[in-house]
């Protein structure tokens, strides 16, 4: 369907012509167990001074399926520094350090609630 959309009406006469590299099934991760929702809630007010946020996209990470393919019970805590004029994966990525220590503070204090359990 992509290929089709894409290759259907270009505008400007311009000529498109589609071929998909790969494809992937993707990951989609379990809910969060209460704990780890509310450990995660504590510690992004804590260093943000806001809820935390999600979100999902088109890409995979390969690893991730074979991880929750081999322990589909467990819980995972997947996170990045993202944000304007970030390039992840480029050669110029970009990386707010004060939002890096936050978050690692954040990650930190998650796995210092998980010991705690």
């Amino acid at each position: 369907m992509v290929k089709e959309t894409l290759e259907r009406d270009p505008p400007y006469g311009a000529r498109v012509a589609f071929e998909g590299e790969k494809a992937s099934t993707g990951w989609d991760a379990p809910p969060l167990a209460q704990w780890l929702s509310s450990s995660v809630d504590r510690a992004s007010r804590s260093y943000f001074g806001k809820p935390p946020m999600a979100f999902g996209e088109g890409g995979t990470i390969p690893f991730m399926g074979m991880l929750g393919e081999k322990f589909p019970d467990a819980q995972f805590l997947i996170t990045g520094v993202l944000g304007p004029g970030s390039n992840a994966h480029g050669p110029n990525e970009f990386l707010h350090i004060p939002t890096g220590i936050r978050l690692t503070a954040c990650v930190a204090s998650v796995i210092a609630d998980h010991f705690a359990r």
